[in-house]
């Protein structure tokens, strides 16, 4: 079967593109010694987890503990869990998984890490903790380094937990590639300062976690890093193509969408809307639109109902007739994958197979 036989909008993954930035990153962490942990949260695909494990990958990154699970369930192991979590349930979930396999959480709070310890404790398990610290996201994290020291004192006093290092995420850097030096050296001083203060404390960071995909390629700026955790780079989109940080041809993943109405003079309407792209916004250029068009960039995807796009084809290189196939690059794939329950992959055009978003909807 080609791709243009497939029923729309269709999420497709070229198989050959995503196999090569799989390589790719890989092969930069092996020339850096660095340990490659991606966050999978962006595919939540069991099958490129283990894509990405057999390419050389140290471990996986989830954002929940729902995600954990399915990706325990498939085989996966030394999981790292970035994002705060917090709740009786999420907590014995995390426990129960650290019994057969590495399980790791960030955290920035002693109260965190005492329900995790409990949880822990009580089923005889133990699970890593990293001490998460803010370096401008001002997201999560700690702020400080005697705060980080403090947290990470807390936790040597409690069972079923073991502290293993420190994580951060670099998120509010947001530039060129070439122009991301002094940003990176400001978030690595800090860093250094956590280090050294967790040091003269007794507690030695084995785990020095970081990284994201915009700066992945410029993580060996980060002289104490053990670890990065890119996730878009599997796929890459708008987003990412839009401050320099992949090539249009590393973009893996498109939606392939039908023109369903030209009455309108001037437009041309998707079938494809809201509930198909997410209305995430392409931040890293003008803030127009949601998503490009590469057989027509030109054409500016100006706004979304729930069910259908909304093009402004005044300047598109191309005629839209109604029963045009096109794709769409989405503005942010991670939110875009999670509204589909499965996803083509194709060579050259030929559809091989498809993956079940295993971990679609697990908020918990």
């Amino acid at each position: 079967m080609h791709i243009s036989e497939l029923e729309t909008p269709a999420v497709i993954v070229d198989l050959d593109i995503l196999e090569r930035n799989l390589a790719r990153l890989a092969n930069y962490a092996a020339e850096h010694r660095l340990h490659l942990r991606p966050h999978t949260k962006t595919h939540k695909i069991p099958a490129i987890a283990h894509m990405q494990m057999e390419s050389g990958c140290f471990g996986i990154t989830v954002a929940k503990s729902g995600e954990a699970a399915v990706m325990a369930e498939a085989g996966l192991d030394n999981i790292l869990i970035a994002y705060p979590i917090f709740g009786a349930a999420k907590m014995q979930r995390v426990a129960e998984l650290a019994r057969a396999k590495q399980i790791t959480v960030a955290v920035d709070s002693i109260g965190t890490a005492e329900a995790l310890s409990a949880a822990a404790h009580s089923v005889g398990s133990t699970v890593n903790l990293l001490v998460e610290n803010d370096v401008g996201m001002r997201r999560c994290g700690v702020p400080s380094p005697e705060a980080a020291f403090e947290l990470a004192a807390g936790i040597s006093k409690l069972p079923g937990v073991r502290f293993a290092g420190i994580t951060f995420y670099p998120g509010h850097i947001w530039l060129a590639p070439q122009e991301q030096a002094g940003a990176i050296q400001a978030v690595a001083e800090h860093i250094s300062a956590v280090i050294e203060r967790l040091g003269h404390g007794g507690f030695e960071c084995k785990i020095v976690s970081g990284g994201s995909t915009p700066s992945a390629y410029n993580s060996h700026l980060f002289p104490m890093l053990t670890e990065i955790r890119p996730g878009t780079y599997v796929f890459n989109d708008r987003n990412t193509l839009g401050v320099g940080g992949c090539e249009l041809s590393d973009c893996a993943l498109r939606v392939l969408v039908t023109v369903v109405s030209t009455a309108v003079p001037g437009r041309a309407i998707l079938d494809g809307g809201s509930k198909t792209f997410s209305m995430d916004r392409w931040f890293s250029g003008t803030r127009e639109g949601h998503g490009l068009i590469p057989e027509a960039p030109g054409a500016l995807f100006e706004t979304m109902s729930e069910e259908h796009g909304h093009l402004d084809i005044t300047h598109a290189e191309r005629a839209f007739r109604v029963g045009d196939q096109v794709t769409v690059i989405p503005n942010h794939v991670c939110a875009c994958v999670n509204l589909h329950n499965r996803i083509w992959f194709h060579r050259q055009g030929n559809v091989e197979g498809t993956w079940e978003v295993a971990g679609r909807g697990k908020v918990q």
